[in-house]
């Protein structure tokens, strides 16, 4: 099945059996956003329709605050719109993932240990963009062969933030949305996440 097909986490348990869990794991930090970043998402959020397309979310808000994280980490690559196969039964083309950057390196595949898959809730579908984002995950995991390494998810609107984590056999999921009208939590909470995936890349 492709990512997209999985329209909940229940879907997903169900082919790949884990242990779930509504639990907090991230800390309280925030990262205050560089002026220009500030400038430009309170104009966003200032012109913001009553509807707007997926579009503008995602060029508005999702991908500049993601971008704003990855430069401070020259080791990981952020993939956008890339294809993403384990198997027949894992594959798709994710909205986001994080993995190691490999230029400048001989390689025998340009992704190479996949941590953090980031799924769009399109029409603000949270079950479905979960269903899609744990999929994700589990495809990074089985793609790095390593269980003891943690894949974390994040499922966004770009207004709204929801975070969770695999590890071996347990997903994490949780249980309070962030806002992005607190946008240096959501930063700070990005941040966290690439520094661990970072982290994980080792020496």
């Amino acid at each position: 099945m492709a990512f997209s097909d999985f329209k909940s986490i229940e879907q997903v348990l169900e082919r790949y059996p884990l242990e779930y869990e509504r639990a907090g794991f991230l800390p309280d930090v925030r990262l205050e956003l560089p002026p220009a970043l500030k400038e430009n998402l309170n104009f966003a959020l200032a012109r913001q329709a009553a509807q707007e397309s997926e579009i503008f979310y995602r060029e508005s808000l999702i991908y500049p605050l993601l971008q704003e994280v990855w430069k401070l980490h020259p080791r990981l690559k952020l993939w956008v719109n890339r294809g993403l196969r384990y198997d027949e039964e894992l594959f798709g083309e994710p909205d986001y993932f994080v993995a190691a950057e490999t230029q400048g390196e001989i390689v025998s595949r340009l992704v190479r240990k996949p941590l953090l898959a980031v799924a769009e809730a399109k029409r603000q579908d949270f079950e479905a963009g979960w269903g899609q984002c744990l999929a994700e995950m589990i495809a990074c995991q089985k793609l790095n062969a390593d269980e003891q390494l943690s894949i974390y998810g994040i499922v966004t609107t770009g207004s709204v933030w929801e975070f969770g984590k695999l590890t071996g056999a347990a997903f994490k999921h949780d249980p309070l949305p962030r806002s992005i009208a607190d946008a240096p939590q959501v930063l700070g909470l990005l941040e966290f996440i690439f520094a661990d995936c970072e982290r994980q890349l080792g020496v």
